[in-house]
């Protein structure tokens, strides 16, 4: 692709809204998914390009265009330029690593979300989805060709009236993602609550890669998900300009959600801390019964050593040191002095 960058850094000294695409995957070809949503029904066809006239999208109706994978970056500019977008927005729209966020500009909305998903390794990983309304048009942009809107698309046959205007087709696509977001966090919910199960079932200790695992999944979903509320209140703010009428009740309900995912990750990080707590305590038993095994047999055989020694010495007059019976004495002296040890530490349950 033409002046793909990997880092934002590598932007440096560029004009403002120059659109140089940043963290782009090449690898594999965009698809174009435009669909016609009106009263009279939902029509949908698939592009591996777009083509050089949108399809007819009359008041009432939303013509929303789902680009997914930015390989195909001369249909973006295309549809920059039926739509006229501004190059700021263009700038930020083609920015792979932009931080979620709302903006109006040239009667154009713009809002930057997170998708969360758990990858192959079983991780959460993010994956930018942008949403830019203008008129009756809709475009969203996914980062891969991994659809992130499977669940509204069995939807759209029900939209009727009001429900097929932008407005509402994008609170719906809103919606679809933050359901998506519960999916994820009930999922690493369950994770922190059989890790701490495990922790308190026995006195095992976790490896690093685990909790820093679990670490990196609560900040990931942080990330995503904390922004979000900024951006429903924005939107609420707004919605006379860009939401039909009744649209209210909606909102709040995803406002509600979000507050309540967020809710969610503060207490998940909570968990997570007190899971590192709890396996350093783990940590700290296991290192404790070793040091207090080796000084149980450093006090058995502390007093077997010293009548080794008491022996060893070279003196010519020392009890039983000509009687055949010696040597055999002493070791049995020795053996009941260790077992005695043995039986006292067993009584008292230090062994």
């Amino acid at each position: 692709m033409e002046n793909t960058v990997t880092n934002i850094s590598e932007t440096a000294g560029l004009a403002p809204g120059t659109p140089v695409p940043v963290g782009i995957d090449e690898s594999a070809p965009s698809k174009f998914l435009i669909t016609t949503i009106s009263s009279e029904g939902v029509k949908s066809e698939r592009f591996g390009t777009v083509p050089d006239e949108l399809p007819e999208h009359p008041l009432g109706s939303t013509l929303w265009i789902d680009v997914q994978g930015y390989a195909g970056l001369t249909s973006i500019k295309k549809i920059f330029a039926f739509l006229e977008i501004h190059p700021l927005f263009q700038e930020d729209i083609l920015n792979t690593r932009q931080r979620s966020k709302y903006e109006i500009l040239d009667d154009a909305l713009l809002v930057t979300t997170k998708r969360l998903f758990y990858a192959t390794n079983g991780r959460i990983h993010q994956e930018q989805v942008v949403f830019l309304m203008k008129g009756n048009c809709l475009v969203t942009f996914q980062t891969t060709t991994s659809d992130s809107f499977a669940g509204f698309r069995k939807r759209l046959p029900t939209l009727k009236a009001n429900k097929t205007l932008p407005g509402y087709v994008i609170y719906a696509l809103l919606d679809n993602l933050v359901d998506n977001y519960f999916v994820v966090i009930e999922r690493l919910q369950a994770s922190l609550e059989k890790t701490e199960k495990r922790l308190l079932a026995n006195d095992t200790a976790l490896e690093r890669g685990v909790l820093s695992g679990l670490k990196h999944d609560i900040t990931a979903a942080r990330h995503a998900i904390w922004p979000m509320k900024t951006i429903m209140t924005k939107l609420s703010d707004d919605k006379v300009d860009f939401f039909p009428e009744g649209i209210d009740p909606y909102f709040e309900d995803l406002k509600d959600h979000i507050y309540q995912l967020d809710e969610a990750c503060e207490i998940a990080s909570d968990n997570a801390n007190g899971i590192i707590q709890l396996n350093m305590d783990n940590l700290n038993i296991r290192t404790n019964e070793i040091m207090k095994t080796l000084a149980l047999i450093s006090t058995v055989f502390l007093p077997l050593t010293f009548i080794a020694g008491v022996y060893g010495m070279n003196f010519k007059f020392m009890p039983e040191l000509n009687s055949p019976w010696g040597y055999p004495l002493v070791l049995a002296i020795m053996a009941i002095i260790a077992l005695l040890l043995y039986r006292t530490f067993r009584t008292r349950h230090w062994m």
